[in-house]
């Protein structure tokens, strides 16, 4: 829908949004850089020098665009545990009260109390309470309260990832539908917000987009998430593990475009994620190479299995677990998805937390649902647990390691393992009852640091046999247990290999 009428609308929109409201919060930026991808291991992340790996356990996604949510609370409980990350949503979507069975629903603010990038306008009839918006100008109390959130997350080196847009089944509460503002957007159906088939909409994702990059650059702790399951009713193809349709990878590159133009611009760079199905679909060289070219993360949904990663392993990207759910209440469904998908390979865990809510921002909610459809779960327990995951993978050279299964060659039923030959091995046995895996180690005195999942307690012995196979002996209990190996005679974790892949 490219012409020349567009264009020139376009450039208007792109005036006026830029002289109507300047950039805000002008506080001194942070020194440093942004978190970046590992140069020596584009697996995985850097930050403040050091290869990282992130693990939340993450609120609704609310923390800025309801402003009844205590975000200060939130991020405290957070950081009082130990965990790096959490994930946002920056205004472009909102739900309402008992959508997807949920109760005290973060992500569904009080009618008339949800904050926008966009300011109202006098006009009365916004779907979810309130007046419309007026796309023409920027809303001051939005970018005081995300600057605020962004500054407090920074202090408690939390990782944020924010992403820019979502459509879902809630087209007809979003501010860029028609019906919601008085700036007269082009009415198209819900399979277009997505596309670059959308009308005069994509000049204001645009606008909107190129603004909150320059809120945004000076920050070193945030991720630029383009979009929020693409895939949401408008699949490629029918089945739970579909990405969305090629339409939308296409407006997916030229979002990245965007971002990659405006922080042309700026002081800093930062790395790009989009969400790219349920599950683990194969990524075609096509799409790697085409609109995906720009994102240096690859974020899935719902991958129990780690299939994302067992189907791409040769692709230099890090893959992102960042939303689980609705797999019941039970703690251990999703720790053990963490534990699966840190150890073959993973770079990013994000559990999806519904113990946080408006008035229990510490995390002391009991989760409700009135379908078991969704039913899905989040504790103080579990969160401690997650730690244990996060401080694991910090005590082993995992930018060194890759994932390899084949150090184990018996006596346990199922595991995942890193491994850095001759240097570190890090396994997870998942279940319970006791084991005697063999391992296929080179000879040599080795110590076995047997790690409680739910305790984080270290059970260590030396084995300074000579054969190549080892028999270890270990015990797990509540929902598996992990290893790791290191040579005896180091007296501390080795440091990651130079030039490691």
């Amino acid at each position: 829908m490219t012409n020349k009428t567009g264009y020139c609308f376009s450039k208007i929109v792109f005036l006026l949004m830029a002289v109507t409201i300047g950039t805000f919060g002008q506080q001194a930026k942070p020194s440093g850089q942004p978190i970046s991808v590992d140069p020596k291991n584009p697996h995985y992340l850097l930050w403040k020098n050091q290869p990282t790996v992130l693990v939340g356990s993450s609120e609704h996604f609310s923390s800025v665009i309801d402003p009844d949510f205590d975000f200060k609370r939130y991020l405290a409980t957070v950081s009082s545990i130990g965990l790096n990350h959490t994930r946002i949503f920056l205004g472009d979507y909102a739900e309402e009260e008992g959508d997807f069975g949920m109760v005290d629903n973060p992500l569904a603010p009080a009618p008339g109390h949800f904050l926008a990038p966009w300011a109202r306008s006098s006009v009365p009839g916004y779907a979810l309470g309130g007046t419309k918006f007026d796309l023409d100008h920027w809303n001051p109390a939005y970018f005081e309260r995300l600057h605020a959130f962004m500054h407090e997350a920074e202090e408690r080196n939390i990782i944020v990832e924010v992403v820019f847009f979502f459509v879902g089944p809630k087209w007809d509460e979003l501010p860029l539908n028609p019906r919601n503002n008085i700036n007269q957007t082009t009415p198209v159906d819900h399979l277009h917000y997505l596309t670059l088939d959308n009308g005069n909409i994509l000049a204001r994702q645009e606008a909107y987009c190129r603004k909150l990059i320059r809120e945004l650059n000076q920050y070193n702790n945030v991720i630029f998430n383009i979009v929020n399951e693409p895939w949401y009713e408008n699949q490629e193809h029918p089945g739970f593990a579909s990405q969305p349709p090629h339409a939308t990878k296409l407006w997916i590159g030229k979002v990245s475009d965007w971002i990659t133009d405006e922080e042309s611009k700026l002081p800093k760079k930062h790395v790009i994620s989009a969400d790219i199905s349920n599950q683990g679909p194969v990524i075609s060289d096509q799409d790697l190479n085409g609109p995906y070219a720009r994102l240096s993360i690859f974020n899935v949904h719902y991958d129990d299995n780690a299939d994302s990663l067992r189907l791409n392993p040769n692709i230099s990207r890090v893959f992102s677990f960042n939303e689980t759910g609705f797999n019941g209440v039970e703690d251990q469904q999703y720790r053990t998805q963490g534990w699966n998908y840190m150890l073959s390979g993973g770079g990013i865990y994000d559990n999806l937390d519904f113990s946080f809510s408006v008035g229990h921002e510490d995390g002391s909610s009991q989760p409700r649902f009135t379908t078991k459809t969704y039913d899905t779960g989040g504790s103080a327990a579990l969160r401690g647990q997650l730690k244990i995951l996060l401080d694991f993978m910090n005590s082993i050279p995992f930018a060194s390691m890759t994932p390899d299964n084949s150090v184990v060659v018996g006596g346990a039923d199922e595991w995942r393992a890193l491994t850095w030959d001759g240097h570190a091995y890090a396994i997870w046995f998942p279940g319970d009852g006791p084991i005697e895996p063999r391992l296929l180690l080179p000879a040599g005195n080795w110590r076995f640091e047997w790690v409680d999942i739910l305790s984080g307690k270290v059970a260590t012995e030396v084995d300074r046999s000579a054969e190549w196979v080892r028999v270890v002996h270990g015990m797990r209990g509540g929902g598996g247990v992990a290893l790791r190996i290191f040579p005896d005679e180091s007296a501390a974790v080795p440091a990651q290999a130079p030039g490691a892949p």
